[in-house]
């Protein structure tokens, strides 16, 4: 889609064509919660988005996040050998008037079962999780655990790339049910007092979260030369006809 954009509007600059600015933006993000009880190693998250600057809306977050509990802490840093999970289904995109943004959230599973709704609530909002101490969804059969995990980031709809002020950051969030990020009962998780009245399960907590525009894969620059060559042999055909 990105790529199409771009092309259609290297050829309507060059032909002269009214055109609109682009709409579609693919961003990266990384998101980190510290994770005092599982030093050198925390919880990342390291993914992409697509955001339209007209509809206002974030589609397509995906990526992988880090299990702090695993892994030996040798390799390279931040991620050393941690396991990763591949959280690719985006199934919640909230607007929050006060923070001027979108509190979007990507799930491991097709499904948002994350903690157990045995004494209410939705199963899987970090506000959720906090109440019923992060049990996971389906307790207290093992079984039944589906093992989901979700990251939460927040999009400034004003300017995605603006760094983070200390409230939006207090609303990040991540959830960790699958096996091996897994405390028995509990799942890893991580907040904070002042977004959710509490920090992780295992201490952890929002520090940062940083967007930034994904650069054109290589392919991309070709097409645009591609459509380039196209307009001027469109011009010139014009001022032979002419």
């Amino acid at each position: 889609m990105k790529k199409l954009l771009l092309i259609g509007g290297a050829l309507a600059v060059f032909a002269g064509a009214p055109m609109a600015q682009a709409a579609v933006t693919t961003y990266n993000v990384v998101e980190t919660f510290h994770e005092p009880d599982t030093q050198p190693s925390d919880s990342i998250f390291t993914g992409s988005f697509t955001f339209d600057d007209v509809s206002m809306t974030v589609s397509n977050l995906s990526g992988w996040l880090t299990e702090s509990m695993t892994g030996s802490g040798t390799g390279p840093a931040p991620y050393y050998d941690m396991t990763q999970l591949n959280l690719t289904h985006q199934l919640s995109s909230v607007y929050d008037p006060v923070l001027g943004g979108l509190l979007v959230t990507t799930f491991l599973n097709d499904n948002t079962h994350t903690f157990t709704t045995m004494t209410g609530g939705d199963g899987w909002t970090p506000g959720a999780g906090v109440a019923v101490g992060g049990v996971y969804y389906g307790f207290p059969a093992p079984a039944a655990n589906p093992g989901n995990a979700y990251a939460m980031i927040f999009v400034n709809t004003t300017d995605p790339t603006a760094a983070l002020t200390q409230a939006q950051i207090n609303k990040l969030a991540y959830a960790d049910c699958a096996p091996g990020g897994m405390m028995g009962a509990v799942c890893m998780t991580g907040t904070t007092v002042a977004g959710y009245g509490s920090i992780g399960t295992m201490s952890g907590y929002p520090v940062s979260q940083t967007i930034t525009a994904a650069v054109p894969e290589p392919e991309t620059y070709a097409l645009m030369l591609s459509g380039l060559g196209m307009v001027g042999f469109i011009a010139r055909r014009r001022r032979k006809a002419v």
